[in-house]
């Protein structure tokens, strides 16, 4: 037990004394403190319109795990190619012996080899002098799997320059200095432009066979998007299957006429495009109309009209129409006939809602769905139709790219080559084909097929 003293027990009590003294002062400056802030929030002036308001943190979305077909990361027990010892005989620290060496870990590197110079094959092709028909014969020379036309280049250097070019949408002059870099093959920029023409030449059968069989199609998705040819302003048409078959055709011009002539007179399936007039006399079959382009304008319509309710009141009207659409699609053939009936008879009062009530700023939608009213919902009965175009955009998407880096091309050769190309590189890329090794198969062939 500890014994306090008299004088001990007084110096304690004035120190609590003390302390409940300041403790009653703090509290003071704090209740004087809180009514300052209050005075101040309530003189608080509200910010220039100028600056946005604070967006409270939305949570974060807690992340689904992938399926475990989709887990492709490279395994640690991959099998070596080659293993290389690193023994120990004595300890490094006494310098004694040591006994029962074994592994203790393992550790991989993965390395590439260094890239090879490239192959010059010589063939020497004898000949004989005939005396019998007096001439001189020669050895039969067959290089027809091994060069691709009457040029030097091998179909291998072909094939790769080809999926640098169109697969990688590298420019010329950077293929030029990998060659010369990595594989001591200096080439120049009119031998490189050569091969690829020279290959699209003998691709050109297969570019066809892309095109009948997007004719041949029940689905068919099409768009269309600038290149400019030495100077010249003209348009790339894409068409594209849901099967991954994707062909092109440069333009001069963006008239109708361009894909009826694409799509051929005997086309009977259904086309699916955006609002562009140049659809709008398709040859045969049926048409189905892009509801992102749609949507996407009924969004700017309210977003011009934020105090408009009759607005806001239709655009959501008509967006109801897609989303029961779209609920409907997994149902019976028979329940999605009745509700495109049903829809497409609300698309006409919609569209005859303010299609004819002059300088409302619902007219130009509401006249564009009495135009397309018939071309909205085909994709409730069609099998394999999409209710957007989303699929003719990513079709275009690589072109775009090509056309900001380099401009477009400079002759109707050029441009007929890399809408050759560009039709077989990404057919094989939409079937999941490896571009190179199929490029490569094509060339070997006296009449590639896909």
């Amino acid at each position: 037990m500890v014994t306090i003293t008299e004088d001990e027990w007084q110096a304690i009590q004035a120190e609590m004394h003390e302390l409940r003294t300041q403790v009653v002062q703090l509290s003071t400056a704090l209740a004087i403190a809180q009514q300052r802030i209050e005075e101040l929030e309530g003189q608080k002036t509200p910010p220039p319109p100028f600056v946005k308001a604070n967006k409270p943190e939305k949570p974060k979305a807690v992340r689904k795990k992938r399926a475990p077909e989709h887990n492709h990361a490279r395994r640690r027990s991959a099998t070596p190619i080659q293993v290389v010892d690193h023994p120990i005989t004595e300890c490094p620290e006494c310098h004694g012996h040591l006994s029962s060496v074994q592994v203790g870990r393992t550790r991989q590197v993965i390395e590439i080899a260094p890239p090879p110079p490239v192959e010059v094959i010589e063939h020497q092709i004898q000949r004989g002098w005939c005396s019998y028909g007096r001439k001189w014969r020669e050895a039969s020379l067959d290089l027809h799997d091994q060069v691709v036309g009457q040029g030097r280049i091998g179909v291998r250097l072909a094939a790769t320059i080809t999926t640098m070019r169109m697969a990688l949408r590298l420019p010329i002059r950077l293929i030029q200095h990998w060659l010369a870099t990595m594989h001591q093959m200096p080439l120049s920029l009119g031998a490189i432009t050569d091969l690829l023409q020279r290959t699209a030449h003998h691709l050109k059968p297969v570019a066809e066979q892309i095109r009948n069989r997007v004719r041949g199609s029940p689905a068919v998705n099409a768009d269309e998007t600038g290149w400019r040819e030495d100077g010249r302003n003209g348009y790339i048409w894409g068409m594209g299957t849901p099967e991954g078959d994707w062909y092109f055709e440069r333009h001069a011009s963006r008239s109708g006429k361009i894909i009826d002539d694409l799509l051929g007179e005997d086309f009977t399936g259904v086309l699916t495009t955006d609002f562009y007039a140049g659809y709008n006399d398709t040859p045969g079959g049926k048409h189905q109309r892009c509801w992102v382009h749609l949507l996407r304008d009924l969004h700017k319509l309210k977003e011009l009209h934020p105090n408009r309710e009759d607005v806001r009141a239709w655009a959501m009207a008509v967006r109801q129409v897609y989303d029961e659409a779209v609920a409907i699609r997994p149902h019976a053939e028979a329940v999605r006939r009745t509700q495109r009936e049903h829809g497409e008879r609300q698309i006409r009062e919609l569209g005859q809602q303010y299609g004819g009530e002059k300088g409302h700023p619902c007219q130009t939608l509401a006249k564009r769905l009495l135009r397309y009213q018939g071309e909205l919902l085909v994709f409730l009965t069609a099998p394999g139709v999409e209710p957007d175009n989303n699929h003719a955009e990513r079709m275009v998407r690589p072109l775009v790219v090509t056309r900001k880096i380099s401009g477009g091309s400079r002759s109707k050769v050029g441009s007929d080559t890399h809408m050759i190309l560009a039709s077989v590189v990404q057919t094989c890329q939409a079937k999941a084909n490896n571009v190179y090794h199929e490029i490569l198969r094509l060339l070997q062939s006296p009449l590639p097929q896909l």
